[in-house]
């Protein structure tokens, strides 16, 4: 019984962890750069989690840079423009960001199922020994 509930542990954080990457990535969606600075005035790189197993079939999140994960809008007014009038940008989807927050709750909900589903069978093995 014990690995249904690390099971549905480790799928609570991997949900978790999704939704952090994501949430970071909307802070971030608006800030702009210098294209290829290096100090301050670079921009945010937007990330991704990236979901796989481990060698115990639970689920883990890494994270990784997007790519591309900047891109580059012409905005020559901008005090951060190069000199051909761009300024990077985070390569953030707002919509597809608000899915993934949304399959993240979904999953997170479908984990702490599992533990009322534990906490019932639980209580049958119980009943059957009394």
């Amino acid at each position: 019984m014990t690995s249904i509930l690390g099971s549905a542990i480790s799928g609570m954080a991997a949900a978790t962890k999704r939704v952090e990457v994501s949430a970071q990535n909307l802070v971030n969606a608006n800030s702009v750069g210098t294209p290829g600075a290096t100090d301050k005035n670079q921009s945010y790189k937007a990330v991704e989690p990236v979901q796989t197993t481990d060698e115990t079939g639970a689920p883990t999140v890494k994270v990784r840079e997007k790519d591309p994960a900047t891109t580059y809008v012409y905005h020559p007014n901008h005090a951060l423009a190069n000199d051909e009038g761009l300024i990077e940008s985070p390569n953030v989807d707002v919509a597809g960001e608000l899915i993934n927050q949304n399959l993240a709750l979904h999953s997170y909900k479908a984990n702490v199922k599992m533990f009322e589903v534990w906490n019932e069978l639980q209580k049958v093995t119980l009943d059957i020994k009394s």
